[in-house]
């Protein structure tokens, strides 16, 4: 039983990294609720930095007419992207490794909206 409780340990915190919120939906204990908590709250979180990383790149492009003002702009837009998705990984890694379901800031609703829908098709 030990061993079980790490690998859904394990599993959880790795749900918060990047697109490794995959590998908890194909887990053998992937109907464990800590664990379909977390990797749901991973995967959502994943893809809204996405979205964001996406319009940040949109917003680099749209600003081709001046290079100096794209430069500045682009390079702090994505920095404080990058430090707010950092910290949501690793407070989500914080509470995963606790066994604690505590809800991210931004995505927590989400994510749990998403689920629920999802699991009352």
């Amino acid at each position: 039983m030990q061993e079980n409780n790490s690998n859904i340990r394990f599993l959880s915190c790795v749900s918060y990294i990047g697109i490794l919120f995959v590998i908890g939906h194909f887990a053998v204990e992937r109907n464990n609720p800590d664990l379909r908590f977390h990797t749901f709250q991973g995967g959502v979180l994943f893809c809204f930095f996405t979205i964001a990383y996406f319009c940040d790149f949109l917003l680099y492009i749209a600003l081709f007419f001046a290079p100096e003002l794209r430069i500045i702009i682009i390079l702090l837009l994505t920095i404080a992207i990058s430090i707010v998705y950092i910290m949501l990984m690793a407070l989500g890694i914080y509470h995963a490794a606790r066994f604690e379901q505590t809800l991210l800031p931004f995505v927590g609703r989400t994510a749990v909206t998403l689920r629920t829908r999802l699991e009352n098709r």
